[in-house]
């Protein structure tokens, strides 16, 4: 069996993302999402620069100016609701974002990123794995619940334009997202005169910044390597990752839930990886 180069990249993305969230959820019960957005910026875009080498140029300025102001979006309805949920229960609602790429790809992108057939079963199994993770205990109609469905329609427009800047410079597409988000969080850092965090959050501050950079580039990367379902699909992992920071960080404790739809969720994941070329 052949290694999948995206999938697998979009595996180690999901992992860097999982931490991150975690880091944010501690963040987010002193800070502003706003607040948590701009100093974790200010740690990505040097990151971002140092990655792109000075290939800084764009030629599809309009898909990254849609890449940045969808993936912001996104950004802003998954930290807002990372105060409110579970990391395992946000995991959940974020893995319909891969249908939603499955069915905008090949509409916007064309026919060459219409999923193969096998890929839809493995979307709906790793669908079902997520739903036996979390149990009757997602409260889907919640208003944080409302907040992370908002995250999975901007998250789906913003990877498939991901997918349709495979050609560019993926470092050089990773400095100019963080860029624009820390611009505007920081013209509303001072228009509301906010004041700086305090000091113990500096250092999570710090390692939100970083493995944001590092996951945007993963995740990038990992797009420019394969189709656009294929890559989202792979993703299917991030409930199983966030149901052990619940562990780790929270002391949650995994449920039979969390061991039966991760058995299912890994099963997925791992077929993408080692599927036959």
């Amino acid at each position: 069996m052949k290694l999948q180069r995206g999938p697998a990249l979009m595996m180690l993305a999901a992992l860097a993302f999982t931490v991150m969230v975690s880091l944010v959820k501690i963040a987010r019960q002193e800070l502003d999402v706003f607040d948590v957005i701009l100093f974790r910026g200010l740690v990505a875009v040097p990151v971002a620069l140092v990655l792109a080498r000075g290939k800084l140029r764009i030629e599809r300025k309009g898909v990254m100016l849609l890449r940045s102001a969808t993936g912001f979006g996104a950004m802003l309805c998954f930290f807002g609701a990372a105060k409110g949920l579970a990391i395992a229960d946000l995991q959940i609602i974020s893995r319909l974002q891969p249908l939603a790429v499955g069915f905008l790809a090949p509409l916007v992108l064309g026919a060459t990123e219409k999923p193969k057939r096998g890929i839809w079963v493995v979307l709906i199994l790793g669908l079902l794995g997520c739903g036996i993770i979390i149990g009757p205990e997602l409260a889907v109609g919640s208003w944080w619940g409302g907040l992370a469905l908002g995250a999975v329609l901007f998250s789906a427009v913003s990877h498939t334009s991901v997918r349709a800047l495979k050609e560019e410079h993926s470092a050089s597409v990773v400095f100019w997202f963080q860029l624009f988000v820390t611009v505007i969080c920081g013209a509303i850092w001072l228009l509301t005169e906010s004041s700086l965090p305090p000091v113990h959050l500096i250092w999570i501050l710090v390692a939100v910044g970083a493995l944001a950079s590092l996951g945007q580039w993963l995740m990038t990367q990992a797009y420019a390597a394969d189709r656009a379902a294929n890559v989202a699909a792979a993703s299917y992992v991030s409930p199983l990752f966030g149901a052990a920071m619940d562990w780790i960080a929270f002391s949650e404790l995994p449920t039979w839930q969390a061991l039966v739809g991760g058995s299912l969720v890994i099963g997925a994941g791992l077929w993408l990886v080692f599927r036959k070329a």
